[in-house]
């Protein structure tokens, strides 16, 4: 069995809301497996791994808005080797408001514009006046996933393909409920969470498209929790918004 790499994107700044969890639960569950795995920190300074080498698994977590430009800048040098992940079989999963990152633009409130990777054809626009703070219900296909936001900015525009449509929270933004982008393994989202640790059965498909002939520990306990949050998030009064 080949050994996983993993490679986790400017962990200086992608580091809010303990969203490095998606990191340390894939970890945890390639050791219960005994499967031999690697795990790259590449700096903001740092060539990425993924430009020159398969990476199995590559992670981009949520930034301040401050720092958004700024990996951007160093991003954009790596745009078609991120892009030929979109086409390929390797796993991709970005989250909170690095799915801006991805998207055509971002509008500050001064009306500066910070021009993104342009995978996808939206505009987000942020704003100080409040800050979103929802949970959140979404399918995705036959799979429904919870998670949260924790938002100063919203998405307009489509990506032409959703990641989920939401039953409890806003899509992109409060007009729609398509949310996310996804491609084959490459996931870009809002949600946080973490993602995978909440809900074990999709990080169970990742994790088998990463290393399909191994045998991965799934304790009922997990699977307890999500059904109960599942069951929580789905009653009337938790599709409130608090801003």
């Amino acid at each position: 069995m080949k050994k996983i790499v993993i490679e986790a994107l400017y962990g200086e700044y992608s580091n809010l809301y303990g969203d490095r969890g998606n990191l340390l639960y894939v970890q945890e569950k390639l050791r219960r497996a005994g499967v031999d795995h690697e795990l790259i920190r590449t700096h903001l300074f740092d060539r990425p791994a993924f430009a020159d080498r398969a990476v199995d698994l590559l992670y981009i977590g949520p930034c301040t808005e401050s720092q958004q430009e700024q990996e951007l800048e160093r991003l954009k040098p790596y745009a078609e080797a991120l892009r030929r992940r979109m086409e390929g079989s390797a796993v991709t999963l970005v989250t909170g408001n690095a799915f801006e990152l991805l998207g055509q633009v971002i509008r500050c409130e001064d009306g500066r514009e910070i021009q993104g990777l342009g995978f996808y054809k939206t505009t987000a626009k942020r704003f100080s006046h409040l800050r979103y703070n929802e949970l959140c219900l979404g399918s995705c296909g036959e799979d429904i996933l919870v998670g949260f936001k924790n938002q100063l900015s919203h998405s307009y525009g489509e990506t032409g393909n959703p990641f989920l449509f939401m039953k409890t929270g806003t899509g992109l933004n409060p007009e729609t409920k398509n949310e996310g982008f996804r491609q084959g393994n490459f996931i870009a989202t809002y949600l946080l969470g973490p993602l995978l640790p909440l809900n074990p059965q999709f990080a169970l498909s990742l994790l088998r498209a990463m290393a399909p002939e191994a045998e991965f520990a799934y304790l009922p306990y997990e699977e307890d929790a999500y059904r109960l949050r599942v069951e929580e998030l789905s009653r009337p009064e938790a599709n409130q918004k608090h801003h």
